[in-house]
């Protein structure tokens, strides 16, 4: 399968992958900016008039001419085609544009989906249009998206966690326990899926085209079928479609999904009538197609949801749950579709615009709470919700009371306060106990998992998160259960199950770029890499490395950026690229500096050192170490915390330093001492049998050893190899050295320090051969390291009296 890509003058278009580039260099400009030119090129044997490209680019948003002009010109300085002789777009005076260009198309393979430009990125800080699909106010207005808050991202295995929930309060699911089946083995598709309405109405209607949709989804919802919830399909359909019956986008669209009922419809304003027709695209053997109509929207919307759910032989639903008073339900409809589109700054205008009675209704409080959480103002949004728990009864309303005290949660979990998520959670899964499965007690059940897991009651919370699981799958949360899977496979990854976190983390990762949920696929992506070192695959992590950069580079978050850098150098020297690594490490430090970061400033510090402890600089390794350990980051990563202080012990030791190294190892016992973790204790063994005399130190090296078969992590065993076997070797127990040496050799043919172990035995074993082979291997492995000058010289056989003991 190919896609086109357009060469013009010394630009390359690549409109499948959303990027354009000139020369050797990829351009950043605003989507609506690409958008045009994209469309203008795909369809450059003809004129475009202005309406068209609009309702391209834009749908049946309300655009002024006068932005449509901004645009414009914003993509000729793009393309430097502000000359007065137009080379790219020409202008049709009372008409549109013209692409002029000569242009050739090629093709490319097909690759991952595109990704959007970022918000909030440097080259997108002039005012940007709003994107499709975008609600409208009542007046003629451009919103500008907002930039949404997130949280700095904690170290390594940590991050995933909350990072659904703390990006916007969406449901996360967990898979069932115990031998869980992976991520790819999704249950048959049976929910159903209904599209964004298109709308034919002249006016400020934008706001029907989600408002509709999650009408009628509601309503469906309410005969007991599973319906897509709306957060859902806005990301599956942005920048897709069109969606026509037998299309394979459509086809695409049910698989990705989940679903196997596909409904499209299409909402007319005609001499104040409204008509809503809706039509099934996929699902049944010939199309059916019911419409309502009525002077309001919603009311026609109902009506036509009705004659669906008869023409589908289902049972009616009840009325949806939204206040009586009409002019209110139909405020609420174009808040939730402002939600729905991201923009939240419209929905808080929306309601400001109520009169003081309208403010007091519940709903309209619930959704303010939820506007002050979304904008990042948690003490608003914690007023909100708490003042609305007075307000709303467990009796009266058992449904919205839950919602409150999960969104309250929400607010607790943003400020890393587990107790109190899980006191609420308890709350909200009391009141919905003993109802039919909904939303919320997935994210009730969702919250105390994480409340749990994140205080280390790891088996509680996969209990709560089968039971999620099993709730929001009914539902039909394709997306929900696409987010918990990375964050399920985080959680493998930090009980050390890494080879059952791959799987759920690939496909999640896979899924997460189709939904167009490019901040949590990068989570995934970063746990994927980290996973795959500890697994001793490094070309693996390698190779992910560029879809890895695209993501960071896309990422509003600045904290998120420098923790997925982190991982990235990681990666770099495990593969040999040392210039690279220290680069990347370079320029992660001057950026945690400028920004305060002293975290990770610290992390990256500890990078260092262990990257100069591995190139046998002590001198280097002991500053990196000292600066590392001067901020308390323990709690971000204790393992990692715990090697740094065993590398600055050892290159202490090196560097001549015994009395430091000594006190280096009391600080570390120190802190250690009420640990119980066992690759703390590695570390620490590791630390003690390097200070040792010998049958202390065989002591320690075996304890660790110990540890390291109760954990089966590869890259723990591999770095006390690293440490014992010269040991072993330097005394002669060349019997012990292999059996040491023969645990790893497993990962020789795929990771460097795996391959060294096995050219340090054959060189002392004096086997001229497996030398020889193991040479050319770990040269191969190698990458800019060098292999210990010792190593490459011939080994002498070793004589028939020498010692095996």
């Amino acid at each position: 399968m190919s896609t086109p890509v357009f060469q013009f003058g010394d630009f390359r278009l690549d409109a499948a992958r959303r990027e354009l580039w000139q020369g050797g260099e990829r351009l950043v400009i605003p989507p609506k900016v690409f958008d045009c030119i994209a469309y203008l090129v795909e369809h450059r044997a003809r004129a475009v008039g202005r309406d068209e490209l609009i309702a391209a680019v834009w749908g049946k948003a309300d655009v002024t001419d006068n932005l449509l002009d901004q645009v414009m010109l914003r993509a000729r300085r793009a393309l430097g085609d502000t000359g007065e002789q137009r080379r790219y777009i020409l202008t049709m005076p009372r008409f549109g544009f013209s692409w002029v260009a000569p242009t050739e198309q090629t093709s490319a393979p097909a690759g991952v989906a595109p990704l959007p430009a970022a918000a909030g990125s440097a080259a997108l800080s002039e005012p940007v249009d709003t994107p499709a699909p975008a609600p409208s106010e009542p007046a003629r207005a451009t919103v500008q998206p907002p930039v949404r808050r997130r949280r700095g991202a904690p170290w390594l295995w940590a991050a995933g966690i909350a990072v659904a929930i703390a990006a916007g309060a969406a449901a996360l699911l967990w898979r069932p326990v115990p031998a869980p089946p992976p991520a790819a083995a999704m249950p048959e598709a049976t929910a159903a899926l209904v599209l964004p309405v298109e709308v034919k109405a002249e006016g400020a209607f934008g706001w029907v085209r989600l408002g509709v949709m999650d009408l009628v989804a509601e309503r469906l919802r309410l005969t007991g079928r599973p319906v897509l919830p709306s957060d859902n399909v806005v990301a599956l359909t942005r920048d897709r479609g069109p969606w026509t019956r037998g299309s394979p986008a459509t086809a695409d669209l049910g698989r990705a999904a989940g679903a196997s009922l596909l409904i499209a419809g299409e909402a007319t304003l005609a001499e104040g009538r409204w008509r809503v027709a809706l039509r099934t695209i996929l699902g049944t053997e010939s199309p059916i197609l019911v419409e309502g109509q009525a002077s309001d929207v919603l009311d026609a919307a109902r009506l036509a949801s009705d004659q669906l759910e008869q023409a589908l032989g289902w049972s009616l639903g009840s009325d949806d749950p939204l206040p009586a008073d009409p002019a209110l339900s139909l405020l609420l409809r174009q808040v939730d579709a402002a939600l729905l589109a991201d923009q939240t700054a419209l929905a808080r205008r929306l309601l400001d615009g109520l009169d003081a009675e309208q403010r007091t209704v519940p709903e309209v409080r619930f959704r303010r709470a939820s506007v002050d959480f979304r904008d990042g103002d948690l003490d608003a949004a914690a007023a909100g919700y708490r003042s609305l728990l007075d307000a709303v009864s467990a009796a009266d309303a058992p449904l919205l009371r839950a919602r409150v005290l999960s969104g309250l949660g929400n607010v607790h979990l943003r400020r890393d306060q587990p107790a109190e998520v899980e006191t609420l959670s308890d709350q909200a899964i009391e009141l919905l106990a003993g109802q039919p499965p909904t939303a919320e007690l997935g994210r009730a059940l969702t919250g105390r998992a994480i409340a749990r897991s994140t205080q280390g009651r790891f088996d509680a919370a996969m209990e709560d998160f089968a039971r999620a699981r099993i709730v929001l799958e009914s539902v039909g949360d394709r997306f929900g259960l696409t987010r918990v899977d990375v964050n399920i496979g985080i959680l493998d990854a930090r009980r050390n199950r890494y080879a059952e976190a791959l799987p759920v983390l690939t496909t999640a990762a896979d899924r997460l770029t189709a939904f167009g949920d490019f901040t949590n696929e990068l989570y995934a992506r970063v746990a994927l890499a980290r996973a795959r070192l500890e697994l001793l695959d490094p070309g693996s992590a390698l190779a992910g490395d560029e879809r890895l950069r695209e993501l960071i580079q896309n990422e509003p978050s600045a904290a998120l950026r420098r923790y997925a850098s982190l991982v990235r150098i990681l990666v770099y020297n495990a593969n040999g690229r040392l210039q690279a690594g220290r680069a990347l490490s370079d320029s992660l430090g001057t950026d945690a500096d400028a920004a305060g970061d002293t975290v990770m400033a610290a992390l990256a510090a500890a990078v260092a050192a262990r990257a100069a402890w591995a190139d046998g600089d002590a001198v280097a390794a002991v500053a990196a170490a000292r600066r590392a350990l001067e901020a308390d980051w323990w709690n971000e990563g204790p393992l990692d915390y715990a090697r740094t202080w065993r590398i600055l012990t050892l290159a202490q030791r090196q560097a001549s330093a015994s009395s430091e190294a000594a006190a280096s190892l009391d600080g570390l016992r120190r802190w250690a001492s009420d640990r119980r973790d066992g690759g703390i204790g590695i570390q620490l063994a590791l630390a003690e049998a390097a200070l040792a005399a010998d049958e202390d130190a065989r002591a320690a090296y075996e304890h660790a050893l110990t540890l390291a078969e109760e954990r089966r992590v590869p890259s723990e065993l591999v770095e006390i190899a690293q440490a014992y076997l010269p040991w072993l070797i330097d005394r002669r127990d060349f019997a012990r050295a292999g059996v040491i040496a023969g645990r790893t050799a497993g990962w020789a043919e795929r990771d460097y320090d795996a391959a060294l172990l096995q050219l340090r035995l054959q060189h002392a074993l004096g086997n001229l051969a497996g030398w020889r082979n193991a040479l050319a291997r770990a040269r191969s492995l190698a990458g800019e390291r060098r292999v210990p000058e010792a190593l490459l010289q011939a080994p002498v056989a070793r004589g028939q009296g020498a010692s095996d003991a």
